[in-house]
């Protein structure tokens, strides 16, 4: 997810990660969190993503471009021909950032709305505080 782009969407209707990213942007990134060490490359990316599905060298090539366009991985070497590439952040860093993205888009455009919500878990913190003395 470009945390700036115009075009990025949150999917309300997926699980994790995808919620913020592409099935397979999302399947490639978990990957290359996984497997860099500390880069990784477009085949050992494939290999390791062919053992699950169908797919093409050139539609995962073409997709960790775009990740790396998007800010998500960085280029940081080449392998002969090959680019390696390294995550831009871990993927708690980047859940993070994310998650702190999508509150600020709410903040920002229901500002009402928004300060119930945090009202909201002001008390379930103050609740949680309070159990834990007991």
């Amino acid at each position: 997810m470009r945390m700036h782009d115009e075009n990025a969407s949150f999917r309300f209707n997926q699980k994790g990660l995808k919620k913020f990213l592409g099935d397979l942007e999302c399947d490639i990134m978990e990957l290359a969190w996984k497997l860099a060490n500390p880069t990784v490359t477009v085949r050992e990316v494939y290999d390791t993503l062919r053992k699950r599905r169908e797919i093409a060298y050139t539609t995962v090539m073409t997709t960790m471009v775009r990740l790396s366009e998007k800010g998500l991985l960085k280029i940081v070497d080449k392998a002969g021909l090959a680019n390696c590439y390294s995550p831009q952040n871990n993927r708690e860093e980047f859940i993070v950032r994310s998650v702190e993205h999508v509150l600020d888009v709410f903040f920002d455009e229901f500002p009402m709305e928004s300060k119930h919500f945090l009202e909201k878990q002001e008390k379930k913190a103050a609740k949680r505080t309070s159990s834990k003395r007991r």
